[in-house]
C-alpha cells in the first residue's frame, strides 16, 4: 500500500539532518523511547511517532536533544526548514542553546503542524460540518449577530461562484498538504436521554435523510404511512439515524486491498477481541517480533489516510463521529454491535462483525475491558468516583443526582450505574448511588444510610449480598466505632444518637450510676426491658454478679462503687486504656489510638473515639471541651452522650493519609499528634502484619511478635499465646487476632 500523502514517509533525520552524522550511542541516551522501534529517529515517520507519544512530547524530546548535542549550533542549520516558516517562533541565527527548550519544542511542533497540513484550511467539509451542528442545535432565542454569523457560513457553504474545477482543484490542494492523522470530529453534546438523535454529521458527508433510510431487506409501498408504528421485535427507524447508509459496503472494499499477511494482523491483532501477540505472528510469517509491529504501524498509517482523505472514507469517519457521539464518554462494544444493521455483518476479509471494526476505530476512543473509552480511561476513572464520592460519600445520592454528576462527565444515564460498579466503590440501589467502598464496613454504613433506620446484622447482610459471610461482618461492624448497637440484634450509625445497648451487666451498672449509686430492683428491671428486647429474668439472674450489692431490701447497687453523702461518684470507663481496642502504648509509654481513615474525616466530620483512650486523655461525660493542638491547626475532644473527635481533616491533608490508611493518635500536653501507616506488602507474612497493626514495622518471628503485642498491649513480657489470644478478644482486636491464628496454625482464614 502507498502513502497518497507527500511528507507521510518523513523521518526525524529528514527533519534534522545533523541526526544522519551524529554518533548512535548519543542519539539513543537522549531519543530512545520503548514505545517506539530501534533507531526510530532514522526511518520510522514522524506521523507513527506522533501517534505512539503525542506531538508535545515528540518536540520536547527532540528539543533536548537539540540543546544536549548541538547547543552552539545555529537552529537555522539544525532545522533548515525553519527558515520557510512565515512566522519565525525563534530566530534562524539563535543557537540551541540561546534559544532554550521551551522555545525549540514550540518551534519543533510548528515543523511538524506545517509538516503535515495542520492548521491549513480543509475545503468545504469542515464548513458543512460546522454549519450541520450549529443549525442543529442553536437555541430559537439566540442573538441576531449569532443568525447573522450562520448565514455567512451558510453562503460559504453554498457559494455558486466556485466552479466544479476549482473545487477539484482545491481539494488536490487539500490532500497535498493535509494530516495523515483522522480528522476530529465536531464535538456533539452528549445525548441526554436514549432517544435524542445526534447532529446529522453523516448527513452533511454524503448520507441520506433520516426519512430516507430503508432497511435493506424491505419494500416501502405507498400505502405504508411514514410514522407508522415499529413491529414488536423490529429495530426502530430512529435507531440508525445519521448513520452511513452501507458502511460495511465501504470498508470492506478497502480492506479487501489487504494482502493475506496486512488481513491476518488486522484480524489477530487490531480489531481482535484478545489481541495475539508479535512473537506468535512472528512465528506465523517467519518474521521477527519487530517486523510484525513494522506492519501493524503500516496498516494503521493506511488505515488512517483513507479515513482522511479518500472519499468513501470521509463517508466512513463521518459514521464513525456519529457512533461516538451517540456513546458519550463510555459505552460496551455491544452497544455498538446494535446501532446499525451492518454492524452485525461480517467484514469477508476479515472475518469479523463489522461492529468490531467501528468499536476500534472511533475517534478519540479505545476499548478497555468491556468498555469503549474516551480519552484516558484511568483518569475518567478517577475524575468520576472522586465527584460521586464528593457528591454522596456515605450518604445515599438520589439517582437524578447521579444522573447530573455522570452528564458533566459525558457518561450516559444508561451506563451510568454498570460504569459506576465498573469504578469499584458504588453501587445502585433502590434508586440511589451509594458508596460501596473497599470494605464490608463501608458497604454496611451505605446499607443503613439508605434503609435510614436500624436493622438486624441478618438484614444488613441480606442487603450486601457480596459474598462476606455474616461472622466476618458482624466481627467488622462490631470493632467500628461509626456503627452503634441499639439492641440484642438491632444496629444503627452513631451518628444517628440512640442509646447503646452494652450487655446486660453494663446497662445495670449504666441505670444504677444514673441514678446515683443504687436503684429499687422492680425498677431497674422494668427500666431495661421497656428499652432493650431483654426479658426480666435475665435481668434478675446477672443482679447476683460479685460487681452488684443488696444495699437494702428490694434495692441494688456496686459493690465496689458506693460514694459517700458528700461526694459524687468519680467516672470510670468501662473498659481503661490497656483493655480498649485499637489503643497500643509505644516505647515511651505514651497510648496511641489506631483508626482508619475514612471519607468522614478527609471531609472535616468529627468522629466518635472510644471511651477509654477519652477518659486516659482526661475527658469525661459532660466535661468542658479538651482543645488539642497539632501541626496543621488545632481540634477539640468533647463528651456528650459519647466521646467525639472534632474535625481532624487538615492534620489528615498535611500527613497526606487517604481513605483506607491506618493512623495512629496520641495526646500528651495538649498536643495532637499523628502517624499514618504505609500499607503492609502483600507478601508480607500473618505475624509481622498483626504487629504493625500495634504500630510495629520491623520484621518479626511469630514469637517476637506475641511478644511486641503484648508489650503493646498493656501486658508484660513472655507471654503465652493463649493468654494473648484471650486479652486481645476481650479489647476487641480481632482482626489481630485473626493473623495471629493464621500465625500459630499456619492456615489462611477465609471471609
Amino acid at each position: 500500500m502507498t502513502s497518497p500523502v507527500p511528507h507521510a514517509s518523513t523521518c526525524l533525520a529528514d527533519l534534522v539532518p545533523a541526526i544522519r552524522y551524529a554518533d548512535p550511542h548519543a542519539l539513543a541516551e537522549r531519543l530512545d523511547d520503548e514505545r517506539l522501534p530501534l533507531g526510530w529517529w532514522y526511518a520510522t515517520p514522524l506521523t507513527t511517532a506522533e501517534r505512539t507519544i503525542g506531538s508535545q512530547a515528540l518536540a520536547s524530546v527532540v528539543a533536548q536533544a537539540l540543546r544536549a548535542l548541538w547547543p552552539q549550533i545555529r537552529t537555522g542549520e539544525l532545522l533548515p526548514a525553519s527558515r520557510f516558516l512565515d512566522a519565525e517562533v525563534v530566530l534562524p541565527h539563535t543557537s540551541a542553546e540561546e534559544a532554550g527548550e521551551e522555545a525549540l519544542a514550540a518551534l519543533v511542533r510548528v515543523l511538524l503542524d506545517r509538516l503535515h497540513g495542520r492548521g491549513v484550511p480543509r475545503a468545504t467539509l469542515g464548513v458543512r460540518a460546522a454549519v450541520a451542528v450549529i443549525s442543529e442545535w442553536l437555541p430559537a432565542d439566540a442573538p441576531a449577530e449569532v443568525r447573522a454569523a450562520l448565514a455567512v457560513l451558510r453562503e460559504l457553504e453554498q457559494d455558486p461562484a466556485e466552479a466544479p474545477e476549482e473545487r477539484g482543484a482545491q481539494d488536490g490542494a487539500e490532500r497535498r498538504s493535509a494530516s495523515a492523522a483522522v480528522p476530529e470530529p465536531v464535538a456533539l453534546p452528549v445525548q441526554r436521554a436514549h432517544e435524542e438523535v445526534v447532529a446529522p454529521l453523516a448527513v452533511e458527508a454524503g448520507e441520506p435523510a433520516a426519512e430516507d433510510v430503508v432497511e435493506e431487506d424491505s419494500e416501502p409501498t405507498a400505502s405504508e404511512p411514514a410514522d407508522a408504528e415499529a413491529q414488536p421485535g423490529s429495530e426502530p427507524p430512529a435507531t440508525h439515524l445519521n448513520l452511513a447508509d452501507t458502511p460495511l459496503a465501504a470498508f470492506a472494499a478497502y480492506a479487501s486491498t489487504w494482502d493475506e499477511r496486512e488481513r491476518t494482523i488486522a484480524a489477530r491483532r487490531i480489531f481482535a477481541e484478545q489481541p495475539e501477540t508479535f512473537a506468535a505472528l512472528g512465528d506465523r510469517f517467519e518474521v521477527s517480533r519487530e517486523r510484525v509491529r513494522q506492519l501493524e504501524r503500516s496498516i494503521l498509517d493506511s488505515i488512517a489516510q483513507w479515513l482522511a482523505y479518500d472519499e468513501q472514507g470521509r463517508s466512513f469517519a463521518a459514521h464513525l463521529a456519529a457512533v461516538a457521539g451517540r456513546l458519550g464518554a463510555v459505552g460496551r462494544p455491544a452497544e455498538v454491535r446494535t446501532m446499525h444493521p451492518d454492524h452485525l455483518r461480517p467484514v469477508d476479509a476479515l472475518g469479523l462483525p463489522l461492529g468490531d471494526v467501528v468499536a476500534r476505530l472511533l475517534p478519540d476512543r479505545a476499548v478497555d475491558g468491556e468498555w469503549i473509552v474516551q480519552g484516558d480511561a484511568a483518569a475518567l476513572r478517577t475524575a468520576m468516583a472522586d465527584n460521586l464520592l464528593a457528591a454522596c460519600g456515605e450518604t445515599p445520592l438520589a439517582w437524578d443526582e447521579a444522573v447530573a454528576v455522570g452528564e458533566r462527565h459525558g457518561v450516559r444515564a444508561e451506563v451510568l450505574a454498570d460504569w459506576a460498579a465498573e469504578i469499584g466503590r458504588f453501587r445502585t440501589m433502590d434508586g440511589h448511588m451509594l458508596y460501596w467502598g473497599r470494605s464490608v464496613n463501608d458497604r454496611a454504613v451505605a446499607v443503613l444510610s439508605l434503609h435510614g433506620e436500624p436493622m438486624s446484622m441478618e438484614d444488613i447482610h441480606d442487603r450486601l449480598a457480596d459474598g462476606t459471610t455474616i461472622n466476618s461482618m458482624r466481627n467488622q461492624i462490631w470493632t467500628d466505632e461509626r456503627f452503634v448497637r441499639l439492641d440484642r440484634n438491632l444496629y444503627g450509625l452513631r451518628q444517628w444518637g440512640g442509646e447503646e445497648y452494652l450487655g446486660i451487666r453494663e446497662m445495670i451498672t449504666r441505670e444504677i450510676r444514673r441514678a446515683g449509686g443504687e436503684i429499687e430492683v422492680n425498677a431497674l428491671v422494668d427500666t431495661i426491658c421497656g428499652r432493650f428486647d431483654v426479658v426480666p429474668a435475665s435481668v434478675r439472674t446477672n443482679l447476683g454478679a460479685p460487681e452488684f450489692t443488696r444495699t437494702r431490701r428490694g434495692w441494688v447497687g456496686l459493690a465496689a462503687e458506693q460514694p459517700t453523702e458528700d461526694e459524687a461518684a468519680p467516672y470510670n470507663p468501662r473498659k481503661d486504656v490497656a483493655r480498649t481496642r485499637r489503643c497500643f502504648v509505644g516505647t515511651d509509654g505514651r497510648w496511641w489510638y489506631r483508626f482508619e481513615v475514612t471519607g468522614d474525616h478527609l471531609r472535616g466530620s468529627g468522629a466518635p473515639v472510644p471511651s477509654g483512650w477519652a477518659a486516659h486523655l482526661g475527658a469525661a461525660p459532660a466535661c468542658e471541651p479538651i482543645p488539642l493542638r497539632h501541626e496543621a491547626g488545632e481540634s477539640v475532644l468533647q463528651w456528650r452522650t459519647q466521646p467525639v473527635l472534632g474535625s481532624i481533616r487538615p492534620l489528615m491533608e498535611h500527613i497526606g493519609a487517604t481513605v483506607g490508611d491506618q493512623v495512629f493518635l496520641n495526646a500528651t500536653d495538649g498536643e495532637l499528634t499523628a502517624l499514618r501507616l504505609p500499607a503492609a506488602q502483600p507478601e508480607a507474612r500473618p505475624e509481622a502484619r498483626a504487629a504493625r497493626l500495634t504500630g510495629w514495622t520491623a520484621a518479626v518471628t511469630t514469637a517476637e511478635a506475641i511478644d511486641v503485642i503484648g508489650l503493646r498491649t498493656g501486658m508484660g513480657p513472655g507471654q503465652e499465646a493463649t493468654a494473648l489470644l484471650q486479652h486481645l478478644g476481650d479489647r476487641g482486636d480481632r482482626d489481630i487476632v485473626g493473623l495471629l491464628e493464621q500465625a500459630l496454625t499456619g492456615t489462611v482464614l477465609v471471609n
